[in-house]
């Protein structure tokens, strides 16, 4: 049986595949180091200091990442994948409202205290760009789970989200939150007050 000979047109086509995923796994493994990079030298950390600490030539990560701005928003989009995958993960999406209020408040915290430096570098994007580009997979995903439907009830995700978020961050500038079993502590706090605040307003 003759075999089909390979175009021009498929070979190019081959070659362009290989690269663009030659480029999605580099740029993973950027972000990789960055995050170990930030973790051990904190949220400050200059582009000459994380290329120096990673290994890797500077114009590396301006040529995937453009600037420091792009690093961090590529971080920011990473947080918000980690935490939108935790609350897709957790429990069934036929469960209780609480229970998916809770795992959202979770994901934040334990990714919060996972690495303290890194939530605040993610984080800092998030402010200053505006949350809502970031955050709105997750508010959409709890939405779906806890049942919300309406303006109003969306407008009350997104402030949940926004809380839990800047909660997280003021807790995290407290030492002793570096004490991974005040995580539940803190999980159950935030989930008692926003779920009386969610049942005020039913």
């Amino acid at each position: 049986m003759k075999v089909p000979a390979t175009t021009d047109a498929e070979l190019r086509d081959g070659r362009s595949l290989r690269w663009e995923k030659h480029r999605r796994e580099r740029r993973r493994e950027l972000l990789r180091g960055a995050r170990h990079a930030i973790a051990a030298h904190g949220e400050s950390l200059s582009m000459d200091g994380l290329a120096q600490a990673t290994g890797t030539s500077k114009t590396v990560y301006y040529r995937y990442f453009r600037d420091r701005r792009g690093l961090q928003q590529a971080m920011g989009t990473w947080a918000m994948d980690v935490i939108r995958r935790s609350l897709d993960e957790a429990g069934s999406p036929d469960g209780p409202p609480e229970e998916a209020l809770r795992a959202m408040i979770a994901a934040f915290v334990e990714l919060g205290v996972r690495s303290p430096a890194v939530y605040r570098f993610c984080d800092s994007v998030v402010t200053e760009d505006g949350a809502g580009p970031f955050l709105d997979d997750v508010v959409d995903l709890l939405c779906a789970r806890m049942h919300l439907t309406g303006p109003a009830e969306r407008m009350w995700a997104r402030g949940a989200v926004g809380f839990v978020r800047s909660c997280t961050l003021d807790w995290l500038a407290d030492p002793r939150s570096a004490d991974h079993t005040q995580t539940d502590r803190i999980t159950a706090r935030l989930a008692a007050w926003l779920w009386a605040s969610r049942k005020e307003d039913a």
